[in-house]
């Protein structure tokens, strides 16, 4: 049996991980590319990769499953690889920090912690300055969960000394503490004072949050899954005409390529107050570092032992 690593870059940890995995299956070839490599998954059976082209997928004719170390999978090409009948699965494991960031952006904003910073570097106090900006406590607020799974979940345990107050869109599915559920998106963004977005980018994500549902929403939105989830543009209006409070978000519309820098929208965000900027950080906590490989290496070693036998 073959299977493949590919990572960012051969690391101490991996190449700890990949001996480890040599010596539980000794017949096993393994492979180990980093980014900027040639890779070659022709014999693979199984790959742990953070992405994956279609070209290397008609290529990988062997291929049976492929294990992210991370939570999103939109760097694959996931349709494709599913019709074939394989299996991909990402991780969770770092669901609870993703959530804790959301956690952090969201009392950031509500409390204008980044404000008045600022304004304190200057000498400015608030009101005994003479300037009315009061802040808004989570307690009691309705909260509106665009994505309740792992980070959903671990958001709501972390968010229920301040409120128990849930809802989401009714897709059929039912999920442990939360109890009001609305058929239409317009719907639901009338009726909470808070919306926390941890969603995946497919088609039917893509822009979800737009224009018309800005429009029925007055409150703060949260973004720790993927930026194009929410029209950038919608987003930027919405903010510097002050439809809705405010919002903390921690994905974007652009990257810097390698080391670079890049402004991460092609709109003015950084001008304005009523957000509060992250970038792309949330799994970056010092404390279990490499826990998303461990999570892969673990499926990886799960799916060896079950096809060995």
């Amino acid at each position: 049996m073959e299977v493949s690593i590919y990572t960012w870059k051969r690391v101490g940890y991996i190449e700890e991980k990949v001996e480890e995995l040599q010596r539980e299956f000794p017949k096993l070839k393994i492979n180990v590319f980093e980014r900027g490599e040639t890779k070659d998954y022709r014999e693979s059976e199984y790959i742990v990769a953070v992405d994956m082209t279609m070209e290397e997928l008609e290529e990988a004719k062997k291929l049976k499953g492929v294990f992210v170390p991370y939570t999103g999978l939109n760097e694959f090409p996931v349709e494709e690889i599913r019709e074939r009948g394989i299996e991909i699965e990402g991780s969770h494991a770092k669901a609870k920090y993703v959530a804790e960031k959301g956690l952090s952006l969201l009392l950031g904003i509500m409390g204008r912690v980044c404000e008045y910073d600022v304004d304190m570097r200057k000498g400015i106090w608030g009101p005994r300055s003479g300037v009315r900006n009061h802040w808004e406590s989570l307690h009691n607020k309705r909260i509106g969960m665009l994505g309740a799974g792992h980070i959903g979940q671990e958001f709501m345990r972390l968010t229920e000394p301040f409120t128990t107050n849930f809802a989401v869109l009714d897709r059929g599915k039912r999920y442990p503490g939360i109890d009001t559920y609305y058929g239409d998106l317009r719907e639901l963004a009338k009726n909470v004072d808070i919306l926390f977005m941890s969603l995946p980018l497919n088609k039917s994500t893509v822009g979800m949050i737009d224009e018309e549902v800005l429009r029925e929403f007055e409150g703060y939105i949260i973004n720790v899954g993927r930026g194009r989830t929410i029209d950038e543009r919608a987003l930027y209006e919405a903010l510097k005409e002050g439809r809705i409070k405010g919002a903390g978000i921690e994905v974007w519309y652009n990257y810097p390529k390698n080391k670079g820098e890049a402004m991460p929208s092609e709109y003015p965000f950084h001008e304005l107050k009523n957000i509060v900027m992250s970038p792309h950080i949330a799994t970056n906590n010092i404390e279990d570092r490499w826990i998303y490989f461990e999570d892969a290496f673990n499926k990886l070693r799960e799916a060896i032992a079950r096809d060995i036998g």
